[in-house]
């Protein structure tokens, strides 16, 4: 079928209909034939108004790009058989790598829909639900990012103090996690790696110690984009890293053995999604605003485009970015925030030095 796709992105193309597999095509229009209500033939998609069919066609045509692509095809499968936890998982990750949470989350609620509809009895897709609920939360509201967006250094700041103020204390199994949540918010501000990269970090392979500090490293097979990934973390981090891994964290551990950096309540290895809620839920409390993981790689742009704007390339590096139109997103949107306030500042300052307005009785 590679004669499909002759366009120039065929990964994001999709499937028209008269394109699709027979055994997909004849389960679609089923779904939308309008047979009969009495004797129960109506075609679960049948009532769905000619946008809705049209918006969940092309949905589902994405992931049909995605399955014969990724030679997942096979036509002595039914279109249910095609959708497995382990299909969809990998359709999700070139989704995220490709096109923003918003249309990822679409996209995979468009695969939902059509396929409860084409095949409405041979599987129970609770677990489908749920990942696309998980993907909603995620989404991120490019119409709020700017509000969510916190300086780095007031971060950092409250993540010191809460985990001095810790270690004051007697070591409680919260306040162990407390601790847990405000160093990985310390090193995100100061480190903004990916999230999976985060919850894979393992000690002496991808956190090593040296003389002058510890750094963090990974191996090009371990990154999104590819390429080799290494940074020093900061001096003022080392003390905190320190506690962590000589009390904190074997506390967690209790008897238990693991390499990997971040230990849950329970003794074992947190996973991204755990992590996630950790990190969204903390910077709520303490900030007002969910900061979720990725939102930390876009203060770390904006920081550099607001107070260093002659140096923007450094924020390529520093957040693996290959593609440098990334970073200039940033700048732009730096420069939108740097723009406002010099324009509020002007507001407000011209409204100073107007009289101020006399204030009447009204005549009743």
């Amino acid at each position: 079928m590679g004669s499909l796709f002759p366009f120039e992105d065929p990964a994001r193309r999709c499937l028209p209909l008269h394109e699709w597999p027979e055994t997909d095509r004849r389960a679609w229009e089923a779904a939308m034939q309008p047979g009969d209500i009495l004797d129960g033939t109506v075609g679960a998609g049948f009532h769905w108004r000619p946008q809705t069919r049209e918006k969940y066609r092309k949905g589902y045509g994405r992931w049909l790009t995605f399955v014969i692509r990724s030679r997942r095809f096979d036509a002595n499968t039914s279109p249910a058989e095609r959708v497995t936890a382990e299909a969809v998982q990998a359709y999700v990750e070139e989704l995220q790598a490709t096109v923003s949470s918003w249309t990822a989350w679409g996209r995979l609620a468009e695969l939902l829909a059509a396929i409860r509809a084409m095949e409405p009895d041979h599987h129970d897709w609770a677990w489908l639900r749920r990942l696309v609920r998980r993907l909603e939360r995620r989404v991120e509201d490019s119409r709020n990012k700017l509000a969510r967006l916190r300086d780095p250094a007031e971060i950092v700041a409250w993540a010191y103090d809460a985990m001095d103020s810790i270690r004051r204390d007697p070591p409680a199994r919260h306040a162990l996690t407390g601790y847990r949540n405000a160093l990985i918010i310390a090193l995100l501000a100061q480190c903004p790696i990916r999230l999976g990269n985060l919850a894979a970090i393992e000690i002496d392979r991808h956190l090593l110690r040296g003389a002058d500090g510890y750094r963090i490293s990974f191996a090009p097979a371990e990154t999104k984009t590819g390429h080799a990934f290494a940074a020093p973390l900061p001096a003022s981090l080392t003390p905190y890293l320190d506690q962590y891994l000589d009390a904190v964290r074997p506390a967690l551990l209790r008897e238990g053995e693991s390499t990997r950096l971040w230990i849950s309540q329970r003794g074992r290895p947190i996973d991204g999604e755990t992590l996630y809620l950790a990190i969204t839920r903390t910077t709520r409390r303490v900030f007002g605003v969910s900061i979720n993981p990725h939102l930390f790689r876009d203060i770390a742009a904006s920081f550099v485009a607001v107070h260093d704007p002659k140096h923007i390339g450094i924020a390529a590096p520093i957040l693996g970015h290959t593609d440098p139109r990334t970073t200039e997103r940033h700048y732009i949107q730096a420069q939108q925030i740097t723009a406002g306030r010099r324009y509020r500042s002007s507001v407000d300052a011209l409204r100073a030095r107007l009289p101020k307005p006399v204030h009447r009785k009204k005549d009743f």
